[in-house]
């Protein structure tokens, strides 16, 4: 029986990096748990009288824990290699970095940083409340990267800022399992007293809520949850009151009721009831999607992401232009075009340009037009009447006929109070012969693919590892310059989300302090250059030749080549031989 210590990390990465050097140890029995300052002290009652011998965090975390409990605190430090690969990661950035942080966190990172005649802007900190402050006083001297604890980037985000995690290795974790001599892991059970009822709920269409009479929401699942706010935050634990006005809950007087309502654009049948249970009345709300296979319109409505111009790389002077430009319409009320092919972030610029000027909690409505129908001006006026102020962002108006398109123009003069943005994945010579002439001159900003921007691509390329570093507990500070090349030589068909989607897997699959691996390994088989394959040979052909390719591709490795291939060895040698 191992040493029962309790493990609770400020943020995911840590928790993932915990878990996985806590395998490598037989001494030790880890519970591990995330939470930020003052959200651990619910686990540490969760874990009053589970025996606990040890408690690991970090910072402020280990700093508040130790003022609730007797059980002795080992913290996980910010070693000098944590310190010096962070360093290596920003030294190169074209980006305004600013530091903030509590002394601790400050006066190493800026002694390093002194060493290496790197220069680093920074604000200390000796409280949590100065956060918001630091941040905003840094946000408002034109800082784009915030650098600190998870509290830190947290705000930062809040802002609209990149937020960069001061992120522990695996030097400083296993220093801080040497002095507990603790070094196992143990998994987190899910609660075993109502796994099988919360499983069932949670597979089934039907949104369902519990509360009190009071109006507390004690349980609800996850298609409740979903069906109530797109970004899936907690429902369980807040009021049925604070649900949104479609429900139209503010006088509900806890009798049986049947009626109709939509939410985020979906038509449901909402049924309220009670039930009594040990003695205890117990309320719940049932949503039932109603199915139409005559919408041609999809609707999703809720608050922006928090996004800002800040987050934009804009080395290349496409891209310095097109951001001038959107700020400047940002300030208007002005219909806006955005065109640009798939991946270049139109959702994205649309969202910015609606936070830049809606300071306030108005409603960013997303609108997509399936197909033409007797019904879409209908329904597109009748998702209007969801946002009194705010932006509609629509996509998919080139569908429509010039009548139709007439009328959904007519909808944006009548609606003066609200700000229309368009996205299209056409250029603008496209859209010419698809578009009535009242949107010929609609302000135009076109957002260009990948490949022309060519100047952005290791920025971005930073700010994608930086991003899953912290959520897989990684320390990368870059690519290997030779397989860095690659990136450049590749035409990037799926523009800006298909490279954040490769270097989430390459950080994922690196083990080192570098990416190493040649990115056509993850890219799938055929993209990339023209390979040498003859499409006019036998099918069997064509399959020895492609699995040819692959090996190559992989130095001929096989087992890299049969793993990538989704086959064995065995028969990757019978297709070749």
């Amino acid at each position: 029986m191992g040493i029962r210590t309790l493990f609770i990390a400020p943020y995911r990465g840590l928790k993932e990096l915990a878990t996985v050097l806590g395998k490598q140890q037989s001494d030790l029995e880890l519970l591990i748990e995330e939470a930020d300052l003052s959200a651990a002290i619910p686990v540490l009652n969760a874990y009053k009288d589970q025996g606990i011998q040890f408690i690991i965090s970090r910072g402020g975390t280990a700093k508040i824990i130790k003022q609730y409990t007797d059980i002795p605190v080992v913290e996980v430090h910010l070693s000098g290699y944590d310190m010096l690969r962070t360093l290596t990661l920003i030294k190169d950035y074209k980006m305004k970095v600013h530091l903030i942080g509590f002394p601790n966190l400050c006066n190493g990172i800026l002694s390093v940083a002194n060493l290496l005649n790197i220069h680093l802007e920074y604000t200390m900190i000796e409280q949590e409340a100065e956060v918001k402050n630091a941040v905003k006083e840094a946000y408002e001297n034109g800082a784009q990267v915030i650098l600190g604890d998870t509290i830190t980037v947290n705000t930062a985000e809040s802002f609209g800022l990149q937020g960069m995690i001061m992120t522990s290795g695996r030097e400083a974790v296993l220093e801080a399992f040497q002095q507990v001599k603790h070094l196992h892991w143990a998994v987190e059970q899910t609660k075993r007293n109502h796994s099988i009822y919360q499983a069932l709920l949670n597979d089934i269409n039907d949104g369902i809520a519990i509360f009190l009479e009071s109006g507390e929401i004690t349980y609800a699942n996850s298609a409740f949850s979903q069906a109530v706010y797109s970004d899936k935050r907690p429902v369980i634990g807040t009021s049925i009151f604070q649900l949104p006005k479609e429900f139209g809950l503010d006088a509900f007087d806890f009798h049986p009721s049947h009626r109709d309502l939509v939410i985020q654009g979906e038509s449901y049948h909402l049924t309220t009831d009670q039930f009594g249970h040990l003695g205890i009345t117990y309320y719940y709300i049932k949503l039932s999607k109603v199915i139409t296979d005559e919408s041609s319109v999809k609707v999703s409505s809720d608050q922006a992401p928090n996004t800002s111009f800040a987050q934009f790389v804009t080395h290349s002077e496409q891209m310095k232009l097109l951001i001038g430009q959107a700020k400047s319409l940002s300030q208007t009320n002005e219909p806006i075009i955005i065109s640009g092919e798939k991946g270049v972030g139109k959702t994205f610029l649309a969202s910015t340009i609606h936070r830049e000027r809606e300071k306030g909690p108005h409603s960013f409505l997303h609108v997509t037009i399936v197909e033409e129908s007797d019904h879409t001006v209908s329904e597109i006026s009748s998702s209007l009447q969801q946002i009194e102020k705010g932006t509609v962002y629509i996509k998919g108006l080139e569908l429509l006929s010039d009548p139709v398109q007439k009328n959904v123009w007519n909808l944006i003069e009548v609606n003066r109070g609200i700000r229309f943005i368009f996205g299209f994945d056409l250029d603008r010579h496209a859209l010419e012969t698809k578009l009535l002439d009242d949107f010929q001159d609609v302000n135009f900003l076109n957002i260009p693919p990948l490949r022309e921007r060519t100047e952005d691509l290791e920025e971005l390329i930073r700010i994608f590892i930086m991003q899953y570093n912290t959520r897989y507990g990684k320390q990368l500070v870059g690519i290997k310059e030779d397989f860095l090349q690659q990136f450049f030589s590749y035409d990037w068909p799926g523009n800006v989300t298909e490279l954040k989607a490769v270097v989430k897997k390459m950080v994922n699959a690196s083990e080192g302090d570098f990416i190493d691996y040649h990115l056509q390994r993850f890219l799938p088989v055929g993209t990339g250059k023209a390979t040498s394959i003859d499409f006019t040979k036998t099918l069997e052909e064509i399959e020895k030749d492609i699995i040819l390719q692959v090996l190559k591709e992989e130095n001929m490795n096989q087992t890299a080549a049969a793993k990538r291939l989704g086959i064995n060895r065995t028969t990757l040698w019978r297709k070749i031989k």
